[in-house]
């Protein structure tokens, strides 16, 4: 009996330049060959040290198809035998993934333990570091008398993550379940909201400041949770493909590289999402006082500057242009130019001290916007360009 697995990618015979039966029988002579020197290579231990990389004859069978043994210590690790799938994905460094196809997923598992001594603050965030390290479900247990923080705790939940629910409570544990994945809420979807609701943070950050609306502030802060929720979410989505890589091109991407720019992308927009939640914070500081018009001026102009900024570092990001993305990027100059003459016109204001501190911070907000939209800009620029492998 064979103890390698055959994986057959069938290729016409046009491409060899030599008589089939031939080729057969030297195919048929270099498979026993290999097959007997089977039993003494290494490929390692799935259990232990990491597998070696081998070096394998391709052989013609058939006079059309190309035949690659699997290495018989690496099948037996994942379970596979005779007649079982592999999937086989092609790279774009023109290598080839192949995945085990029979391998049973379990539902991974988290489970965290809460005493009268564990911080919520704590809890909270072991929670989402396993939420975003891809576990599905997770178990809370609570040893002691949670009754203070077990409400706060599954508000803070679903008030910062996506898609997890409550299945089942009892009074010593709390089981959820994340319900929703990449297929209801696709990455690209998923980032484009986020994006809408951080340019509308923004926009309204600055008419917040400009009318002095307390309010409207409150809100736009509160609205950076729901950021954070699909900040939250995409990560969680990149890291399952890093893991699985059939996953990378089910949720719209191509490479593991991909994964890797996408993060970036969405904790810029994350902290572009936290400066405009900081510019709200200065309407409330600043008390209602009455800021000059030639001030508000200068503001929601540079206000205006910076958003054009992001919005067209989210137009190159959707349409993977280099072009645009280099033409927004030229824009950052006249951010900062603003910005100066923002700077000079609230210095000869004579607003008071703490107005001044808050509304500069406002304004420093505004460019980092744009600075950190200009950061995206580079990114897709480095995406187009792509390997040259």
């Amino acid at each position: 009996m064979v103890s390698l697995v055959e994986l057959r990618i069938g290729l016409t015979a046009a491409y060899f330049n030599q008589d089939d039966d031939q080729s057969a029988r030297s195919s048929e002579k270099e498979t026993k060959r290999l097959n007997a020197k089977e039993s003494t290579l290494v490929a390692g231990s799935t259990g232990s040290s990491p597998m070696k990389g081998e070096t394998r004859r391709v052989q013609l069978t058939g006079g059309s198809t190309l035949v690659v043994s699997l290495p018989s210590d690496w099948a037996r690790g994942v379970g596979l035998g005779p007649k079982d799938e592999v999937h086989i994905v092609p790279q774009p460094d023109m290598s080839l993934l192949v995945i085990p196809g029979t391998r049973e997923e379990k539902i991974p598992e988290g489970v965290i333990e809460v005493n009268q001594n564990t911080n919520e603050e704590e809890v909270l965030r072991t929670f989402i570091a396993y939420y975003l390290a891809g576990f599905d479900v997770l178990r809370l247990k609570f040893k002691s008398h949670p009754s203070e923080i077990r409400p706060h705790l599954k508000s803070l939940i679903r008030q910062k993550l996506i898609g997890v629910e409550i299945v089942e409570e009892t009074q010593d544990t709390i089981l959820t379940q994340c319900l929703h994945g990449h297929v209801d809420l696709p990455l690209k979807k998923a980032l484009e909201r986020m994006a809408i609701i951080t340019s509308s943070m923004q926009i309204d950050a600055v008419k917040s400041l400009a009318t002095g609306d307390a309010a409207l502030a409150k809100e736009i802060i509160e609205r950076d949770d729901e950021v954070d929720r699909f900040s939250h979410f995409i990560v969680r989505q990149l890291n399952l493909a890093i893991h699985n890589r059939m996953m990378i091109q089910e949720i719209g991407l191509s490479t593991a590289q991909d994964c890797l720019n996408y993060r970036v992308m969405v904790k810029t927009i994350e902290r572009i999402a936290d400066h405009s939640a900081q510019i709200a914070n200065s309407t409330i500081s600043i008390e209602k006082k009455k800021i000059p018009p030639s001030l508000i001026e200068h503001i929601q102009k540079l206000a205006k500057l910076s958003n054009e900024v992001f919005e067209g570092a989210l137009r190159a990001v959707h349409s993977k242009s280099g072009k645009i993305a280099n033409e927004t990027i030229l824009k950052l100059k006249q951010v900062i130019r603003e910005e100066s003459a923002a700077t000079e016109e609230l210095i000869s204001s004579r607003l008071d001290n703490n107005s001044v501190v808050w509304l500069r911070l406002a304004l420093e907000s505004l460019r980092r916007i744009a600075e950190y939209s200009v950061d995206i800009c580079e990114i897709v620029v480095n995406m187009v360009v792509g390997s040259p492998l």
